[in-house]
């Protein structure tokens, strides 16, 4: 039977929570010899990506890209950051602002596939939609 790398993630992460930083490296060593082992080194970026998936939602870690025409102040992201854990129920959100000379205004937020468009494109290709 082979094992397909959301399963490796998901055992990575059953081995290593709870565990002290210094078991957290004996079972590394071991889940990397297996890897090797079973020829999956190649897979091991999918491994730890799908493993950030699962550690993320099981500590109830959120990640949201956040797109803005200027530079957002203190105050702006940690209103955005509170709506977002409000919104999906997050102990801590994780932003990642990118700046986007596209925009004319407002923001946009994506957090995994929901997008919460609030930028006058958006809102102007609405308004398009509703009138056409």
């Amino acid at each position: 039977m082979k094992i397909n790398t959301k399963q490796y993630a998901r055992a990575l992460y059953e081995l290593t929570k709870e565990k002290s930083e210094k078991d957290v490296d004996v079972v590394i060593k071991k889940f990397v010899n297996d890897l090797k082992k079973n020829g999956m080194l190649d897979k091991v970026e999918e491994i730890i990506g799908k493993f950030t998936e699962i550690y993320n939602h099981k500590n109830g870690i959120i990640k949201a890209k956040v797109f803005v025409k200027d530079v957002l102040t203190p105050e702006e992201a940690k209103r955005i950051e509170q709506f977002v854990k409000e919104k999906y129920g997050a102990k801590k959100v994780e932003l990642t602002v990118v700046k986007d000379d596209k925009l004319k205004g407002g923001i946009k937020i994506i957090v995994g596939e929901d997008i919460l468009d609030r930028s006058i494109s958006g809102k102007l290709t609405k308004l398009r939609g509703a009138l056409i």
